[in-house]
């Protein structure tokens, strides 16, 4: 199980060997240097592709040998900046998966501010449509950037079988074993900005992404999480996302690096008028020796992952 970003890329070894949650058996990571990805609204491409697959391969035999075995076939888990999420109804959904991601594109197409054609798009049903339509959750990222992440690993020996967002990672990590059931609304905060995913009985149901200047001052970038989560709040209620009269669902989770997450849990409790229950360090994210070696907003996703490919 892999998970990549602009800082480092990391390798968590997940077992399942007594109960239902996943033993974490061995972490490696190697940080990246500081210009290894270009610029990018959706990340950027490889500046330099011949280093980055050698340290992809220097990860794979440390890899290999902590674990004993060869890794051959991983998930990859990569920051919701650069695969986003959003939502489209099809009435009529053709039968061939071609024919099925064009009419998604094309639903796309009014919806973001990018070349679609320059996108990987994968859509999976989730949740009821308005009337007969089909509802779809759409992830989709620069696809000449996925390519070349994928081709670093294939060319290290190690296929890339499954690509998701730490969102869908961490919602997944939740369900199975933090054992939140029902709706709930999940933040994933950072220094510069979040990602917001409402979770209703039926699946996925809204997402929100939001990034702001880093060069902000604190007070500054503050308002204006809270006017942008007010709005969502505001909007969940007005659709009645989680019911006519449900408003808000019980359960709102944050999960954040520690050095921010008080100041994101104020901002959701003003924002939201509800207490954010903070994911930390205490929350279990899988057993094992190595377990606190990796940090939770790093470990839930990839636990989350790693149990979307066994199930």
């Amino acid at each position: 199980m892999f998970l990549l970003d602009e800082r480092e890329l990391v390798l968590a070894h997940f077992v399942r060997q007594h109960g239902p949650t996943p033993e974490l058996q061995a972490v490696r990571r190697r940080e990246l240097p500081a210009d290894t990805f270009q610029e990018g609204a959706l990340g950027g491409p490889l500046r330099e592709p011949a280093q980055f697959h050698d340290v992809v391969a220097e990860l794979q035999q440390a890899a290999d040998t902590a674990t004993g075995g060869s890794i051959t076939a991983a998930a990859l888990v990569l920051p919701d900046r650069w695969l986003r999420l959003t939502f489209a109804e099809l009435e009529d959904v053709p039968r061939s998966p071609q024919h099925r991601e064009e009419a998604l594109r094309f639903k796309l197409r009014k919806q973001v501010p990018f070349r679609v054609e320059e996108l990987r798009v994968r859509g999976a049903r989730t949740g009821n449509g308005a009337g007969e339509s089909t509802r779809f959750l759409i992830a989709f990222g620069v696809e000449r950037v996925l390519a070349q992440i994928e081709d670093a690993f294939r060319r290290a020996g190690v296929h890339i079988g499954m690509v998701t967002n730490a969102s869908l990672g961490a919602v997944n990590g939740i369900r199975q074993v933090h054992d939140v059931s029902g709706a709930f609304l999940l933040v994933l905060a950072h220094r510069d900005g979040y990602s917001l995913l409402a979770h209703t009985e039926d699946g996925p149901a809204l997402y929100r992404y939001k990034n702001f200047d880093p060069a902000l001052p604190p007070s500054v970038a503050s308002r204006l999480a809270v006017r942008e989560l007010r709005l969502t709040r505001s909007f969940i209620e007005e659709r009645g996302l989680f019911g006519a009269e449900a408003g808000l669902p019980e359960h709102v989770l944050m999960l954040a690096a520690e050095a921010c997450r008080e100041t994101w849990r104020e901002r959701l409790e003003e924002a939201l008028g509800l207490p954010a229950r903070v994911l930390d360090d205490n929350t279990t994210s899988g057993s094992g020796s190595e377990a606190g070696d990796l940090e939770l907003d790093r470990a839930l996703p990839m636990l989350g992952a790693s149990l979307a490919v066994r199930t």
